[in-house]
C-alpha cells in the first residue's frame, strides 16, 4: 500500500494540518522576534551582526590620547553599546547558530517528509526540498559571513528569511490540497 498524505485516515490529515498550522505560528513568531530584536532591513541586519571591534589603529589611538567614546543606545532594551564591544559575540553568534541549525534540521525533514508525501511532480519536490535546505543554511550561514566577513552579505539572510516563508508556503498548500481536496 502507498502512503500518501491523500490516503491518511482523518486523525492523520488532522495531525498534519495542526502541524502546519504550528510551523507558521513558529515562523510568524520567529519573523516578529527578527523585527523586534534585529530589524528586518538589510541595513539592521548588518548592523547588528558586523564586528564592532576596535581596530588596532583606534585602539593606539585612543590609549595614546586618552579618548573615550560616548555611549550608542542601539536599542531601547539593550544596554548602550560602547565603541569597540562587539554587538554579538563570536561564542553568542556560535550559541545562536548551534541552537537555530538543530532546530532547522527538525523543521526541514518535518517538512520534507510531507512533501515526499504530497502528489506534486518529482522534480518539483526535489527542487522545493533543495531550496528548503539552501535557505536553512544560508539563514544562519549569512549572519556569519556579516559578523567575521563583511556587512555586505546582510542580504543573504534577508533573502533567506523570505525564502523560508515561500518554501513553507509551498509545501504547506501542497499538502493542504492534498490532504482536504484531491480525490483518490
Amino acid at each position: 500500500m502507498k502512503i500518501s498524505l491523500n490516503s491518511l485516515p482523518l486523525s492523520g490529515r488532522i495531525a498534519v494540518t495542526l502541524f502546519l498550522i504550528l510551523l507558521w505560528y513558529g515562523y510568524t513568531l520567529a519573523a516578529l522576534n527578527a523585527r523586534l530584536a534585529v530589524g528586518i532591513t538589510i541595513e539592521s541586519i548588518a548592523e547588528h551582526y558586523e564586528d564592532h571591534s576596535l581596530t588596532k589603529g583606534e585602539a593606539q589611538e585612543i590609549e595614546e590620547k586618552g579618548f573615550v567614546e560616548e555611549e550608542v543606545v542601539m536599542d531601547h532594551h539593550e544596554e548602550p553599546l560602547k565603541k569597540g564591544e562587539p554587538s554579538i559575540t563570536p561564542q553568542e553568534i556560535v550559541q545562536f547558530g548551534h541552537i537555530h541549525i538543530l532546530g532547522f534540521s527538525l523543521l526541514f525533514i518535518s517538512l520534507a517528509a510531507i512533501l515526499t508525501l504530497s502528489g506534486m511532480g518529482e522534480r518539483w519536490k526535489i527542487i522545493i526540498v533543495s531550496l528548503l535546505f539552501l535557505f536553512l543554511s544560508l539563514d544562519i550561514g549569512g549572519l556569519f559571513l556579516v559578523r567575521f566577513v563583511s556587512r555586505s552579505f546582510a542580504l543573504i539572510p534577508f533573502i533567506s528569511g523570505i525564502g523560508i516563508g515561500a518554501v513553507m508556503v509551498t509545501i504547506s498548500l501542497a499538502a493542504l490540497y492534498d490532504l482536504w481536496l484531491r480525490k483518490g
